[in-house]
């Protein structure tokens, strides 16, 4: 079921689909003309930056500013899929959702916050990679971050095992179940309800926003943009792990 939701998330990509019917049209003559068009208007529909900022908008939560001195932002959990590492330089690459550990940082110096749980494993399904929380957890020690406050999850593949697993390492440790969740705000709706639905009291604290920061100005209204069009990739797979995970009851 892990692989199939990830075959059916690539289906469900605009981006993918317009490729897809475009390479149909070279081998279905008869349908070529149809084929292609039908590529076209999905392109345009899905690139246009306008109508994106508008249903992202409505999806994500409006930014508010983080807790300070908030005496019950003791346990902050961060949700990984913001990095990668490569083995032979011993390096990490840092993605737009490193904001997630960003935030958290931030959070914890201005709160007394107890234990930063980092939740993330080796997501690959083809290769054995170490997993994510690991070397997040090695490179927060190297910045100078206590050893003592972090913990790890590195078990977990995608967000219901994040829930699961952190509410292992939780009542092993014998915490309460009250956490600050860190994640990107377009997957925070789906991340929340998994976290709540194994216990947890959540406070959401969003990061790696996709609406505008800023009005939008009239160039954005007809210009295609290819920023637009991958947004609307990573909304169609969250909006289609979320459906996943009612079926599946994670939620």
């Amino acid at each position: 079921m892990y692989i199939a939701s990830k075959i059916l998330s690539f289906l469900f990509s605009p981006f993918n689909l317009v490729l897809l019917l475009a390479l149909a049209g070279l081998f279905f003559r008869g349908m070529r003309k149809k084929l292609l068009y039908f590529a076209i208007i999905i392109f345009l529909v899905f690139s246009n930056p306008l109508l994106f900022k508008l249903v992202i908008s409505e999806w994500e939560d409006a930014p508010v500013a983080l807790p300070e001195n908030d005496v019950r932002c003791k346990y902050v959990v961060v949700l990984g899929g913001m990095s990668a590492m490569h083995e032979e330089s011993g390096r990490i690459r840092f993605s737009q959702s490193s904001d997630r550990l960003m935030q958290a940082l931030m959070l914890a110096k201005q709160n007394p916050v107890e234990k930063m749980i980092i939740s993330g494993g080796n997501a690959s399904v083809m290769y054995d990679y170490r997993p994510e929380s690991a070397y997040l957890a090695d490179f927060l020690t190297n910045m100078g971050l206590e050893e003592s406050s972090l913990m790890i999850d590195s078990i977990s593949r995608n967000t219901y095992e994040n829930a699961v697993q952190t509410r292992l390492l939780f009542e092993k440790q014998g915490f309460p179940l009250n956490i600050y969740l860190v994640t990107s705000a377009w997957h925070m709706p789906r991340a929340r309800r998994c976290f709540e639905k194994q216990g947890f009291l959540v406070t959401p604290i969003n990061s790696d926003f996709m609406r505008p920061m800023r009005k939008i100005i009239p160039t954005e209204i007809l210009i295609p943009s290819i920023g637009a069009l991958s947004g609307w990739d990573i909304l169609f797979r969250e909006w289609f792990g979320l459906a996943y995970y009612r079926i599946r009851r994670y939620i």
